[in-house]
């Protein structure tokens, strides 16, 4: 692949908002199937409730084999108070992690990368269909509201996101709900896209 044309994708996903974009490896992205069983146990607020999240995504194991069909892959990140991550102010954040990953992958197809495929932090349930009772692809009575720009979630698939940000470099800090944003005052939250 055109080294020019993974620079241009990393550039646009900075004019769409993004704090950092950098181009890695797609063999650099770990993927452990502890981080995929977490959304269980504990149990994510979010999980069982969206096609992108366990159980209904894709496995850690699915993810490492579909990882081995790709050279390339972006990582990117906007950088967010914790004070908003730990707020509803999140929702929109992620909602635009969401956009720009979907958005970057739609420009690398047509760019001659037909494979690409993004994937976002956070439920697309809580993200776009928060209002929502239930997801109805789910139910089985109907097709996803969102089908273009909501996609699968990185940690549900099982990546290693403390591992991703020392392939970048990009310093992570760990946020829980027990965060003080006054000791941990920025957070980020964080897309991939791979390219194929």
């Amino acid at each position: 692949m055109a080294e020019d044309s993974l620079n241009d994708l990393t550039q646009r996903l900075i004019e769409l908002g993004a704090s950092d974009a950098r181009f890695i490896a797609a063999h650099s992205i770990v993927v452990e199937d502890r981080f995929a069983e977490m959304c269980a146990s504990p149990q994510c607020p979010s999980y069982g409730l969206a096609p992108g999240c366990p159980p209904h995504v894709m496995k850690p194991g699915e993810f490492r084999a579909l990882l081995s069909q790709y050279k390339h892959a972006i990582a990117f990140k906007i950088d967010v108070p914790t004070a908003v991550l730990m707020s509803d102010g999140r929702r929109d954040v992620a909602k635009l992690i969401h956009e720009m990953s979907s958005t970057v992958a739609r420009l690398a197809k047509e760019n001659g990368f037909p494979k690409s495929d993004g994937f976002a932090a956070g439920s697309c349930k809580m993200i776009f269909c928060h209002d929502q009772a239930r997801c109805a692809v789910l139910d089985g009575d109907g097709e996803c509201l969102f089908p273009d720009i909501a996609r699968p979630s990185i940690s549900g698939l099982g990546v290693n996101f403390l591992e991703l940000c020392k392939v970048v470099g990009w310093k992570a800090d760990i946020i829980t709900s027990e965060t003080d944003p006054e000791d941990v005052p920025m957070g980020m939250l964080a897309g991939l896209v791979l390219i194929g």
